[in-house]
Order: C-alpha cells, then sequence, then structure tokens
C-alpha cells in the first residue's frame, strides 16, 4: 500500500485527528487521489512526524486519523548554507537539495559575481516559491525539518559582522589547506555554516573577509 506524505506546519503534538488544510487536502485527494484507508505521513517542519491514515474528506478536506507520532532528533551540528545567489532556477535546484540533504538554513546574498537583479533578492514571490519548494522537498525524502530560508543584503557586509562561533567552511575549488570531511568541526558546536559563491566564485576580497 502506497504512503502519501503532506505538510502542515501548525499541528499539536497530542492530535489525535488532523483535519489538512486546502493546498493539501487538495494534492491529497485531487492530484495524488488518495482514498479512504490510505496511509499518509504528516510532517510540521520541526521533528515531528505524524503516521496515521485517511479517514475522510469531507467538502473537498481531508481528515487524517493519526496512529503514531514520532519526534525526530535535530541535526547536529545544524548546518546552514550562506549562498551567493546564482542565477534563473539554479536557486530552485540549490533548495531542493539542500532541503533532501538535511541543511538547516540557507542564506541568499547578493555577492558580487552575482548575476541577478537586485527585484530577485526583494521578490516576496520569489521568496515564497522559494519556500514551498523546500516543503515538497521534506515531503518527497521525508526530512521532519523544514530549512529555514532568508534572501537579502550583501555578502561582503554580511561577512564583515560575521560573530558565529566555532569553525567554518567556504567552499572554493582553488582554495589551499582544504579539509576533509567535518573532522575540523569542534567539540559540542551547535552550527556549521558553509559559505559559497555564485558562477564564478567568491572574489579575493570576499575570500579574504571569509579567512
Amino acid at each position: 500500500m502506497p504512503r502519501f506524505h503532506c505538510f502542515e506546519p501548525d499541528i499539536p503534538a497530542d492530535a489525535e485527528e488532523v483535519s489538512l488544510g486546502p493546498e493539501e487536502s487538495h494534492h491529497l485527494l485531487r492530484v495524488l487521489r488518495a482514498r479512504s484507508g490510505d496511509a499518509v505521513t504528516i510532517l510540521n517542519g520541526r521533528g515531528l512526524v505524524f503516521h496515521g491514515n485517511l479517514s475522510a474528506s469531507e467538502a473537498r478536506q481531508a481528515v487524517i486519523e493519526v496512529s503514531e507520532v514520532q519526534q525526530k532528533p535535530s541535526p547536529a551540528p545544524a548546518i546552514h548554507l550562506a549562498l551567493g545567489i546564482p542565477k534563473g532556477k539554479t536557486v530552485d535546484l540549490v533548495v531542493r537539495q539542500a532541503t533532501e540533504l538535511g541543511i538547516s538554513g540557507i542564506h541568499l546574498f547578493k555577492s558580487a559575481r552575482s548575476e541577478v537583479p537586485a527585484r530577485t533578492l526583494q521578490s516576496k514571490d520569489k521568496l515564497e516559491k522559494w519556500k514551498r519548494v523546500a516543503r515538497e522537498a521534506c515531503k518527497q525524502c521525508e526530512n521532519p525539518y523544514l530549512p529555514r530560508i532568508e534572501v537579502g543584503g550583501v555578502l561582503s557586509d554580511w561577512l564583515s559582522q560575521w560573530k558565529e562561533p566555532g569553525v567554518h567552511l567556504v567552499a572554493h575549488p582553488i582554495r589551499e589547506g582544504g579539509v576533509e570531511g567535518f573532522s575540523c568541526v569542534e567539540a559540542g558546536q551547535q552550527s556549521l555554516w558553509m559559505l559559497i559563491g555564485p558562477e564564478g566564485g567568491l572574489t579575493s576580497d570576499e575570500l579574504g573577509l571569509a579567512c
């Protein structure tokens, strides 16, 4: 029997029955064509996973009878990407694959070599689209934690104010003194940031600020 996956952020941990919102109900009932009795897993994006079965679909609203709730441990350390925003639909791909890999946060900046208009970083529609891509990726791979996506600012300004403790990494194709894996991370470090440039990479000034 197939198991369907849904996303609803505001579900109490002790819920015995969940009524899905209009968007998720439509997707489950009309797009995926789930039927009464089908197994459904609901993610809330903050580590809770609800397992149950579709019990009813009244007025185009799907109702899930919950049989089990799991609290998944949060990633340790939490990995965040600081990304000089790339062109076009590359951001969609980055968000999707980063979510599938369990990245905790993505911060998109205007880097010196970012070839995107300023309006892209100011677009609420773009941000909402990328959040939607992340939600769909969570459902696809059953990632219980939805990454936080932030957009805006200039990379050099952000680097100049950097205050995160611990060891953090820069992805650069010609940098000397690379590291193997995450063995360099300090014991007990809560978060790890990875800085990545856009097409063309980071400039020497940006690397100087980062290293």
